[in-house]
Order: structure tokens, then sequence, then C-alpha cells
């Protein structure tokens, strides 16, 4: 294996390395030391430092950019941004804490409605919006917030691999190996009811004492700080609703009508736009750009990479060392790991060139597993950190290893359970 490691490093091209490195580097360290950089920034100097050192012309750089993902993200999110000034999840947060009647009642609604709404809608909108209500409620009812905050962000990152636009590494897997929208939502669904169970479990568990506590006098802290409830606009919400149920509709009929999805989302995003109440560029504000610019970035830095045949060796390395990226065992581990290190969208575009086209099972896998790994630690997914840092605002404080109690066993217990599944079915 050292024989073979050396002698494929003598033939790498070393500013591809370097660029490659430095690139995958900063997006584990998650910003650079003296500089205001994020991920969305580091990756995009890395595409320019490909382009200004020639690794790739400018028209190789853009065709290694996967733009149908682009479109199938960007249409997502303005049809998303349209509920949320409509004040749709709002009212579904309000409506949760009107029915539960018990700790135990609540803890079922925060998972079962975080989870549907990140299948269909981004999970960090439904965690940005849902925490400061959640907060502000259960501090009127002398309730301890955290585990309820914890099964939040646990589920919403769990109910996001239910479908191919549940988030961003799923709507790349399902766009790079053409997967079925209808097939794959069947394939992983009961695999996703029994970890939402787990997740359920595990909070309950966990957190017995606190959840069941007697309520505490809300006036012994600090109201939290949230802006006032506004009425949710029915008209835009129905509209909106529609179009949403008429574009799954289209996905799910997509081998039937012909239209793929990202044309589909497009057609949908454009209705949304035709409105009299919203202004587009109050739904373009809503976009997360800089998520977009990651994308770009890390498109044309791996690109970079596998036309100098970059990855190559190290994918055989890492075969002739037994661990198989084709075998789910090894890929579910790499992938938990990379997930946590470099964040799992640069996890499933580094992975992607080991997974054949063909391997329909490894790559619902891979969806499915760089999604749960997002549960494992506070910095595992940014719908976490929204969480964290909207709580923050409202004085109540979720801290790392506060966090690890649940994320832990769930996500060893949830990534085992996938293993076993997909070896099964």
């Amino acid at each position: 294996m050292t024989t073979s490691l050396v002698a494929a490093i003598y033939h790498i091209r070393w500013p591809d390395l370097v660029i490659f490195l430095a690139t995958y580097v900063g997006l584990a360290l998650g910003d650079i030391p003296g500089t205001r950089l994020d991920r969305s920034g580091i990756a995009l100097l890395g595409a320019v430092a490909v382009l200004l050192l020639h690794r790739l012309s400018f028209r190789q750089a853009m065709n290694e950019v996967d733009y149908a993902t682009l479109v199938l993200l960007v249409s997502l999110m303005v049809i998303s941004a349209q509920l949320r000034l409509a004040g749709f999840y709002d009212w579904v947060v309000h409506r949760i804490l009107e029915v539960a009647h018990s700790p135990q009642t609540l803890l079922a609604g925060v998972i079962i409605w975080a989870a549907i709404l990140s299948a269909l809608f981004a999970n960090d909108v439904i965690c940005l919006i849902f925490t400061p209500v959640l907060c502000l409620a259960l501090h009127r009812a002398g309730r301890d917030p955290i585990p309820y905050l914890v099964a939040l962000a646990t589920a919403s990152n769990i109910g996001s691999a239910a479908t191919l636009i549940g988030n961003p590494q799923n709507m790349l897997i399902g766009q790079t190996a053409h997967l079925s929208f209808a097939a794959y939502s069947l394939a992983v669904l009961p695999l996703i009811l029994v970890c939402l169970v787990l997740n359920f479990l595990a909070v309950r568990m966990i957190y017995r004492r606190r959840l069941f506590a007697p309520p505490a006098p809300a006036a012994s802290t600090p109201l939290p700080a949230v802006p006032a409830e506004s009425p949710p606009q029915w008209d835009l919400i129905h509209k909106s609703l529609a179009i949403m149920a008429v574009l799954l509709a289209a996905m799910l009929l997509g081998g039937v009508l012909h239209v793929a999805r990202p044309i589909a989302a497009m057609a949908a995003a454009g209705l949304i736009l035709i409105s009299r109440k919203t202004h587009p560029r109050d739904l373009f504000a809503l976009v997360d750009w800089p998520l977009i610019l990651l994308f770009i970035g890390l498109f044309i830095v791996i690109g970079d990479a596998r036309r100098h045949q970059l990855l190559e060796p190290a994918i055989r390395a890492v075969a002739n060392a037994g661990f198989s990226l084709q075998a789910h065992g090894p890929l579910a581990a790499i992938t938990l790991v990379l997930s946590n290190v470099v964040s799992n969208v640069p996890a499933v575009l580094l992975l992607k060139p080991a997974i054949p086209v063909t391997a329909i099972d490894t790559w619902r896998l891979l969806a499915v597993v760089s999604t749960f790994a997002g549960n494992l630690t506070l910095l595992g997914s940014i719908a976490n950190l929204i969480v964290a840092e909207r709580a923050a605002q409202c004085s109540v404080r979720m801290g790392f290893l506060e966090y690890l109690k649940v994320g832990v066993p769930l996500t060893l217990a949830s990534t085992l359970l996938a293993v076993l599944y997909f070896h099964w079915v």
C-alpha cells in the first residue's frame, strides 16, 4: 500500500493537489484565521485559484457546474421563502403548541412536524422559525426548552432525508444518480420512520426528568426577545401550497410527464413570483446565496481534481486497505466522519466519483447517512447551529456537550440501522 501511495503521489500534479487540500482544510476549519472568510468564501477562492493557475479554462470550469442542482435548489428556496413571509411556518408552530396538552405530546408534535416540513422544504428554515416560538411558549409555560430544541434539530435532519428535495446533498445525489423521486422516498420511508421513533425515545429517555419536571414560575427568568407574531396571509399560503402540491405530483410522475425536476421546480418558482402582495426581491433576499456559491466553488475544485486524476489514486489506496467505498459499511463510516469534518455537501461531492451511477442502493445509503451524520454534533449541521444561535437570542443556551447527549447515540444508532436496512432490502 505504501509503494502504491508513493507512486500515486509522484504522478499527481502539485498545483491541483495544493488547491484541493487547501480548500478542504479550509472547509474543515470553517474559516481562515485572521479573516472573516466562511466555507462559501473558501470554496469560491479554491475555484478562483483553479482558474488563475490555468488548471481549467473558464469554459471547462463552467462545464463542471451542475446547473440542474442549483436551479432545483434556488427554486425550492423561493417557494419556501413565500411560505415563510406569509406566516405559514409560524402558524404551524402555534397549532402544535395549542393541541399539545402534555410534554410527551408536545415532543412528538415537534418531531413529527419538523420532519414532515423538512422533507418538503429546507430544514434550515424550519429550525429558524420554530426555535424562537418554542422558546417563548415554553418560557410562558415554565418548561425547560432544551429537550424540545434538541428534538427539533435532530428531527429536522432525519426528516429531510425522506425525499430528494429535503436538503442540498440529496438534491445533488438525486441529480447525479438520476434517482426516481417516488422510488427513493418509498425505499427510505420505513427507515426514516423508525429513526424518528428512535429520536423520540432518545430525547424522552435522556431528558426524562427535565421533560416531566413540575412547571417553574414563568417570571423567574427574563422573557425572551421574540418578534411579535403577524397573522397568516392565507391567500398566499393556499396559493403556495397548491403550487407545491402540483410540483410534488410532477416530480412523482416525472417519468410519465417527461418533465425534469429542475424545470418543474423552476416553473413552480415562476408562478410564486407572480404576486400582487410579495415583491420578488423580498423572496430572493431569503435565498441562501452563500450556499449556492459553496456549490459552485466545490463543483469547480472537485472537477479540477477529477480532470487531473487526483482522486483515483486515493480511492484505489482506500480500496487496497480493505475499505471499498462500494461496500455499505465502509461507505457509511467514511461518510459519517467526512460529513462532520468538512460538512455533508463537500463530503458528498468528494465521494461521488467513487460510486457507480448504477449503484442505486449505494446512492440511497449515501443520501441517508450524509444527512444523519449532521446529528452527531452541534457543528454537524447548519440546522443545529441555527437552533443554538436562535435559542441564545432568546436567553436559552444549548451547549456543545449538552447536544452530544442525544446527538452521539442517535447518530450512531441511526447510521448502523441504515447500513443494516440497505443490506436487507
